[in-house]
């Protein structure tokens, strides 16, 4: 009877998950790279390689990402995400491996009702945690409000208050966007207010806006001015703009002066054939972390070359300071053999022209 009664119930089990759609896909991208440079034979290699794989059955996504690097496994997270009726669930699960060390879980729910959007999110940490309530209502409305209220503050596994944040945005004088929001925490009470608005248009200055931000607290106001600047469309070239006070004045304290626009940078690309150039010249030597200040480009796709099969790329790099036409400085060469539209191998090479040849890398990409 006992054995009948199983029986049962795993047939009826079978049914119901044979009534969802399931599928299981992932990808695996491994790269294992050579320093020949490097004295210490072990040290000369590195290994980075990523395993994603995610099991899907219904409104659900079960993920699982896994790190491996020259070291062994580094990482592991695991993700969650579905709906309950109407409620839509998140969580994410962390952990470090070698420390065998748990990082965090971040859980998150979500539920939109009569067009008033509700949100939970609770974190995790190691002796830590906090609950942050959400709410926004009147969305796509004249007057929007929202309201975050959260409980622990990270220090310790509990759920005492912290502060709240009331936010609404309304249109003043059917001509102007008002976002407002005011703050209390648990340790002073009230904190601030403020007011900001955006898009402030300059007549016939159209290619500058300006945003303005109006903050209160209880001994002091300022107000904050930050430019926004447009130069509409570039066609064909890339030109890459400063201007001073970009970040703004604060009043009364500072007075925002427009004195300086500088083009610090001029690139051109284009796409013949399936075959992507791109030159950039960056004055301030910006390239690469201020290594470099410029660089050639070619990118020939799959469409262009050998039915698909074979992709690859080429970037060269001057130095800073080089001022004739040969003075590479730096050469990287990728390329990708597509075995088939889910397999490929990959290989990289970079080349100091001073140092000599620095790193070879092999890899492959398996997405299913």
């Amino acid at each position: 009877m006992k054995r009948a009664l199983v029986l049962s119930l795993i047939c009826v089990a079978g049914l119901t998950f044979a009534g969802f759609a399931q599928t299981l896909t992932g990808s695996w991208i491994t790269e294992v790279c050579i320093d020949p440079q490097t004295t210490n034979w072990p040290g000369a290699i590195t290994l980075d390689s990523e395993l994603i794989v995610t099991y899907a059955i219904g409104d659900w996504a079960f993920t699982s990402t896994t790190a491996l690097d020259g070291g062994g496994w580094v990482d592991q997270d695991f993700a969650v995400t579905g709906l309950f009726g109407l409620i839509t669930v998140s969580s994410a699960l962390g952990f470090t491996v070698p420390a065998g060390a748990f990082d965090s879980w971040v859980t998150t729910l979500g539920l939109n009702m009569a067009g008033v959007e509700f949100s939970g999110v609770f974190t995790l940490e190691p002796a830590g945690s906090s609950l942050v309530l959400g709410m926004i209502a009147g969305l796509g409305s004249a007057v929007e409000g929202s309201i975050d209220v959260t409980f622990g503050d990270g220090a310790g596994c509990d759920f005492d208050f912290v502060d709240v944040t009331i936010g609404l945005d309304f249109l003043f004088c059917d001509c102007a966007a008002i976002e407002s929001e005011i703050y209390f925490s648990c340790a002073n009470g009230f904190e601030y207010v403020e007011f900001a608005a955006s898009g402030i248009t300059i007549p016939n200055l159209p290619w500058v806006t300006l945003d303005a931000l109006l903050h209160f607290e209880l001994q002091t106001k300022e107000i904050t001015i930050t430019p926004v600047f447009d130069f509409g469309t570039i066609v064909c070239f890339d030109l890459f703009f400063e201007v001073n006070e970009s970040d703004g004045a604060t009043y009364p304290l500072a007075v925002l002066d427009l004195t300086t626009i500088s083009i610090v940078g001029i690139g051109i690309g284009c796409t013949i054939g399936g075959v992507d150039f791109y030159a950039l010249s960056m004055f301030d030597g910006s390239i690469r972390d201020g290594a470099y200040w410029e660089q050639y480009s070619i990118d020939v796709g799959a469409d262009a070359c050998c039915g698909g099969v074979f992709e690859f790329g080429l970037d060269l790099f001057f130095d800073n300071g080089g001022a004739t036409l040969f003075e590479v400085s730096l050469i990287e060469v990728d390329m990708k053999v597509n075995v088939t539209t889910q397999f490929a191998f990959t290989m990289g090479l970079d080349v100091d022209v001073a140092g000599g040849f620095t790193a070879w890398c092999l890899g492959f990409e398996v997405i299913w």
